[in-house]
């Protein structure tokens, strides 16, 4: 191989390369890690808040619960599965 067509390849080579590590530093950018990040956080943002409003309505469930249970003793008709 002479000289000239191993600068040629070696060239060529480096632009692939520089090509490729293009290619990879948009793939792993700082960017779409962040994008990611804020997704992620996002979902556990809506997991938490329904988590939140579900132990808000079972609470107020078991008080109207308790209430009926109460009225059923004081008016003396039973109510079932209660």
């Amino acid at each position: 191989m002479s000289e000239d067509q191993f600068t040629k390849l070696f060239k060529h080579m480096n632009n692939r390369f520089d090509v490729i590590e293009k290619r990879l530093d948009e793939k792993a950018s700082q960017k779409s890690v962040d994008k990611l990040t804020n997704t992620m956080d996002g979902y556990a943002k809506k997991l938490n808040d329904q988590e939140v409003e579900q132990v808000a309505r079972d609470y107020q469930y078991e008080r109207l619960l308790d209430w009926a249970r109460h009225v059923s003793k004081k008016t003396g008709i039973p109510i079932r599965d209660l």
